[in-house]
């Protein structure tokens, strides 16, 4: 977000006719910077959380869903889960990582919006 505001002031100066190109280039730099140095403290905090395992009414309340949604997308097999119980049952335990609907709602969003 900061990189995009930041590239389209480049683009708004140099369409003005002001070249800039190493104030350009410092801008660039500080903005590369503080992009690594984001995505380093993510990557150190999702290391640092344990993978949690949820049940169907933790996994509606963390999606928002209704129960109902949340089996029908299990029988579809459109989200990932886990099932415990006898083959057949009507209402077998099922278990979600919270890792695994982290990942598929980030590909939710990814094919639901176009940049």
């Amino acid at each position: 977000m900061i990189r995009r505001f930041l590239e389209g002031c480049i683009v708004g100066i140099t369409e003005v006719g002001l070249e800039m190109s190493s104030v350009e280039k410092a801008i660039r730099s500080i903005v590369d910077e503080v992009v690594a140095e984001a995505e380093r403290r993510i990557l150190e905090q999702i290391r640092l959380q344990p993978d949690k395992t949820m049940d169907i009414r933790e996994t509606t309340e963390h999606l928002g869903v209704s129960e109902k949604l949340l089996y029908r997308l299990c029988q579809a097999k459109s989200i990932p889960h886990e099932r415990y119980g006898v083959s057949g049952s009507k209402r077998p335990t099922i278990k979600f990582r919270l890792s695994d609907l982290e990942k598929w709602r980030s590909k939710q969003r990814s094919l639901n919006y176009v940049d």
